[in-house]
């Protein structure tokens, strides 16, 4: 499922989430939340070798959600 968000400020769309997103998380881990503009998460994710190979793809929802959310994205 394809989870499209909207920021407050301009109205723009894009999507945040793709079918995919937790096998991208696991294959590419840090280089994943590089591309998602995430640099802290891409950081943690280096030093904790991508959250134990399986920590981070069960929670990448919640946590990119999260960080969208923050920056000022609302979900359609």
């Amino acid at each position: 499922m394809v989870i499209r968000a909207t920021w407050k400020f301009n109205g723009q769309q894009k999507i945040i989430l793709g079918n995919w997103h937790r096998l991208w998380c696991l294959l590419f881990g840090p280089l994943y939340y590089l591309f998602k503009g995430m640099w802290l998460w891409a950081i943690f994710s280096l030093i904790t070798a991508n959250g134990l190979w399986i920590g981070f793809p069960l929670y990448n929802r919640a946590i990119v959600m999260r960080h969208f959310h923050r920056k000022g994205w609302e979900q359609n």
